[in-house]
């Protein structure tokens, strides 16, 4: 039998955190000083607590819709699905997550689907951020 990954709790509150407005009093507490967030916001990853609040937090100000549906647990990991609106664009998404000893969270991979819809979020996201905008290349 395999045996969960410690600190499910963290993730829970985490989702918990998101349903509630990714408030800093909510997630802070439980982001490590020096987490790192992995993802479709822009081609290097967001490095500190403090810029993975602002990188949250901003999102949360244009979602439209933002639900988790499910939090599944492995031997090292913990993976949240969800599903984001932000206007008209619609992404399925995990959050991919890894917790440290401390019970805090040490990094997040954000992966969304599908990618024309992943892109279009990106680019109305990159504007909030100070990111470059992705463009979609398809071939002809």
């Amino acid at each position: 039998m395999t045996t969960p990954a410690r600190h499910r709790d963290t993730v829970i509150a985490f989702v918990d955190g998101m349903h509630g407005g990714a408030d800093d009093s909510a997630l802070s507490p439980i982001l490590a000083e020096n987490v790192v967030m992995f993802g479709p916001l822009d081609d290097s990853p967001v490095t500190g607590r403090d810029a993975v609040l602002r990188a949250i937090q901003a999102i949360g100000t244009v979602a439209t819709h933002l639900a988790y549906d499910e939090v599944l647990s492995g031997t090292t990991h913990h993976a949240a699905h969800f599903r984001l609106q932000v206007d008209e664009t619609v992404v399925d998404g995990v959050d991919y997550i890894r917790v440290d000893g401390d019970g805090k969270i040490a990094e997040v991979t954000i992966w969304w689907r599908p990618l024309p819809s992943g892109v279009r979020m990106q680019r109305r996201l990159a504007s909030l951020l100070g990111m470059t905008p992705w463009e979609l290349l398809t071939e002809t």
